[in-house]
Parts: structure tokens; C-alpha cells; sequence
């Protein structure tokens, strides 16, 4: 099905390209709307669809997007703003959403439905809940406004590809075509407008119907939506930034659901997948940061150390991503500063989010070292791999006596080549206890206590590493 919408997405894109500029109307919020002659065939009562796109600059209260409802005798259908301060939200035929649903400057495609008297709505293709009681349409002689409700609630903003349905649309129809321009002879379209004329003061009606709209006050052709947005801009608001990234991430994670249009924004770098390396691709296009010397990854693996996790590559990495069973993992008190990460039941994201890239031997502690999946490193290229699983010898032959213990435990080990070490002590939850020795060993048997003061009982893991070898050995602390 993804790779179906993917197809939808990429024929539409075609088709607005050849329909060439795309145009918007900018209504000024105070006396622009433009005005369609009443037809029976825009008499709508029971079932229809209304859609279009909007870019609010400034909200206010009951501002009509697509009204024929002008007076107080005459309830046509009626999509609007809402009647709620900060007015920041939608009405639909007297049904209301949640303010807080748009924000200024922002393209959203808004789709709303009316199936036998089930209302329904959705925003830029996902539905949004709906309160209060229906109006009862009728049929009246007024005209359509687009950009004002009746008296004096004119629409602050641009709208652009409105469409008159005598149809209820549902959800995979709106998904399907929301970004792309129609042909007009779609089943069920009485009324549709591309706004893409450019200048005049006649909207036309691109069905054959000719129901076209006449400009009042002044209203300004302005740039209009357009399905070729920058990628990466998955909240439409021609802008690449953080809330770019948080969208990518939930899609990913499936935590969000995502339109078609945004699961093709997800994929900046085009490859048909979205993975890690759309996330280090994205931030590097918002910290404009690759132009930054970076050493190139070209392969990788991980090793398994009892419970640590460490990754060994030939180049910087700049994001990663695993699969994995349900199990916990530790990376807070790990990641360097400057990364992030987030995670689903099974499957977890890091990335860098300022252009800083993991150290070298980066570990971390996990629940059960057999639930991983799989693990990908993303390199500043464009590029990742595969990171296959590296199993290394317990060169240190740690032991600890006693185990369990009180008040303290002798941990003694073996160094088979001089080197400069590091032992530090982990609670049960990967978190960095302390540093217990540190410093260069020569060859032979070592041996050093460890004695937990102030500190409650239960499991802690020791960890003896060098340059290219790790161990980890738990230890039960008993008061």
C-alpha cells in the first residue's frame, strides 16, 4: 500500500508540473471573498464533500473559508473557523474542533464531509474529532462565498484548490489526490477551482459546469500550494527545522500515522525507505553542516559484552537505528550531548541533532543482549550499513571474590598485553556508578578492591576496558 501511494504521490507531482505555476488568492481578512451564482446543483444538503487548502496569516472569529450560509433564515453548508477564542481551530456546518489545530503561516488541506448527516473532518488528511450539534442544511438561493461567512467574517489569508463534491469523500479519496491537480471530470466534482489564473478578477470553474467565481473587494493572486514542497518540510510550512524532525521521527517509529504527502517529504534522500538516513540527512540540510569534513562510514559491526553494547565502525556516524524485541535499553546517561533519540516497542532512533558524531566505541548497557535485531549506522553521506554482530575473547579473566558480597569484593583480572585500562563500576540500570582504577597495566595478574559505601544493595556491573577489548562482570552487593 505504501509503495501504491508513493505511485499516487509521484503522478500528481507530475501533473501539477505540467499545469505549470500554481496560484493562491490572499484574501486581506477585512472585505475580500470571491462570490459564486446559487445553482441547484450546489444546493447540497445530505451528502457532500468541501476541500481546499488554506494558509491563515491572522485567525478570527468565524471566518468563512467555503460558506453558503448568509443569513439567519438560509442554512447552507459552512466551513469556517471556529466561534472559539483564540479561533485557532475549524467549524463545520456548527460542529467545531479543538483550538490549537492551525498555526499562522502554515499550509494545511482540509477536507470536510457530510455522509447522510455524519459529519466528518479531516486535516491534511487525518481526521480530527468533531463536538457540538449539526446544522440542519437546507437548500436557500444564496450564493457561495469563498474567503467569508456571511456578514462581515472574512478570511485572513491564502486559499487555494477548492473543490464542491455532491459525494461524500472518504478518507483514501482525500489521501489520494489532496495535493494534486484534478481533470475536472471527476465523479461526483460540481465545482472546482485551481486558483491557478494569476491575475483577473474570475475564479473559473474547472469542471465544465460553469459555476465561476467573480472577486470582490480586492483580493491578490498570490504563490499557491504545491505538492513539489521542499523535502524534509513535513509540517508545510516551507520552512526546515526541528518540528520537521520530530514529524520524521514519529512517522518512523509509527507513533504518527503520516498522509502520503509527508511519508514522501519523509524521504529526503529519495531511496523509497524511511529510515536513519533521511533523519542525518534532514539535520544536516537545518544545521547546513555538509560541507563539514566528515570521515566516510563504509562499514561497521557491534559487539556483545554480557549486557554492553558497543559499536566499532571505519568512519563518523551521525545517526543509528535497531531493532529489537521489547527490552530496555539505557542511553541517556551515555549519548554524547547534542544527540537524541526515541524509540517505539521495537524499534529505536538516535541521531546527532547538532552535527557532532557518536565517539569511537560508544557502548551502552541492554537488558537482554539477545533481543537485537538488527543495527544501522548512517553515515554524513547519504549512506549506511549494516552493522553485523562481533563476538570478542574475555581477554581479562575478571573475577570477583566474594560474589555475592559485604562489605566489600576483590576483583582480580589478567592483562595479557600492556595497556592503559579503565574500571568503572555500572548500577543495574547502566548507570555510571564510578571509577574505581584507570591508568597504564603491565602484563600479568592485577588486583584491586571495591567497597560501596553509602550505596543500597543489589546487582552492579563491573567493566574493564582497553583500547580494543571489553569485559563486564556482575556483582551482588548483600547488607
Amino acid at each position: 500500500m505504501k509503495y501504491f501511494n508513493y505511485l499516487i504521490i509521484t503522478i500528481c507531482f507530475v501533473m501539477r508540473l505540467l499545469n505549470g505555476q500554481d496560484h493562491s488568492i490572499n484574501f486581506d481578512g477585512v472585505n475580500d471573498y470571491v462570490r459564486i451564482s446559487d445553482n441547484s446543483e450546489l444546493d447540497l444538503t445530505d451528502n457532500y464533500t468541501l476541500e481546499a487548502w488554506i494558509f491563515p496569516e491572522t485567525f478570527d472569529w468565524l471566518s468563512g473559508i467555503i460558506s453558503k450560509y448568509h443569513t439567519n433564515a438560509a442554512n447552507g453548508y459552512i466551513l469556517r473557523l471556529t466561534h472559539q477564542s483564540p479561533y485557532t481551530g475549524l467549524g463545520f456546518d456548527e460542529l467545531v474542533t479543538n483550538t490549537g489545530l492551525l498555526s499562522s503561516n502554515q499550509w494545511y488541506h482540509i477536507a470536510a464531509v457530510n455522509d447522510g448527516g455524519d459529519r466528518k473532518l479531516y486535516v491534511n488528511g487525518i481526521q480530527v474529532s468533531l463536538s457540538g450539534s449539526p446544522l440542519n442544511v437546507s437548500s436557500n438561493n444564496n450564493p457561495i462565498r469563498i474567503g467569508s461567512d456571511y456578514a462581515s467574517r472574512f478570511f485572513d489569508g491564502r486559499i487555494d484548490e477548492v473543490r464542491i463534491w455532491n459525494i461524500p469523500r472518504t478518507e483514501n479519496d482525500v489521501l489520494e489526490c489532496m495535493d494534486s491537480t484534478l481533470s475536472g471530470a471527476e465523479n461526483g466534482l460540481v465545482a472546482y477551482f485551481t486558483f491557478n489564473e494569476g491575475n483577473g478578477d474570475t475564479l473559473f470553474d474547472q469542471t465544465g459546469n460553469e459555476h465561476h467565481g467573480i472577486l470582490y473587494g480586492d483580493p491578490t493572486w498570490a504563490e499557491g500550494y504545491t505538492s513539489s514542497a521542499i523535502l524534509g518540510d513535513i509540517n508545510f510550512d516551507e520552512i526546515l527545522n526541528i518540528y520537521d524532525a520530530v514529524m520524521l521521527v514519529a512517522i518512523m517509529l509509527n507513533l504518527e500515522e503520516g498522509t502520503p504527502s509527508q511519508l514522501e517529504l519523509c524521504d529526503t534522500n529519495q531511496d523509497d525507505v524511511i529510515d536513519i538516513e533521511d533523519i542525518v540527512l534532514l539535520f544536516q540540510w537545518i544545521l547546513n553542516s555538509n560541507q563539514i569534513s566528515r570521515v566516510i562510514l563504509t562499514s561497521g559491526s557491534y559487539r556483545m559484552t554480557n549486557n554492553l553494547v558497543t559499536f566499532i565502525s571505519d568512519g563518523d556516524i551521525a545517526g543509528f537505528e535497531m531493532y529489537f524485541n521489547d527490552v530496555k535499553i539505557h542511553l541517556d546517561h551515555h549519548l554524547p550531548a547534542g544527540w537524541s533519540y526515541q524509540r517505539s516497542d521495537e524499534r529505536l532512533v538516535a541521531f546527532s541533532i547538532d552535527g557532532t558524531p557518536l565517539p569511537e566505541n560508544y557502548s551502552f548497557f541492554i537488558s537482554n543482549p539477545n533481543s537485537i535485531n538488527k543495527v544501522k549506522f548512517a553515515g554524513w553521506d547519504r549512506s549506511s550499513v549494516d552493522a553485523n554482530i562481533s563476538h570478542i575473547p574475555r581477554t581479562f579473566n575478571m573475577k570477583a571474590i566474594p560474589n555475592p558480597f559485604n562489605p566489600g569484593c576483590n576483583i582480580s583480572f589478567t592483562i595479557q598485553n600492556e595497556s592503559e585500562l579503565k574500571i568503572s563500576i555500572y548500577d543495574i540500570n547502566g548507570r555510571y556508578i564510578q571509577m574505581i582504577g584507570q591508568g597504564f597495566h603491565g602484563v600479568g595478574n592485577h588486583k584491586l578492591y571495591w567497597e560501596p559505601k553509602n550505596m543500597s544493595s543489589g546487582t552492579y556491573f563491573v567493566k574493564i576496558e582497553d583500547e580494543n577489548n571489553v569485559q563486564i562482570k556482575k556483582i551482588l552487593f548483600l547488607k
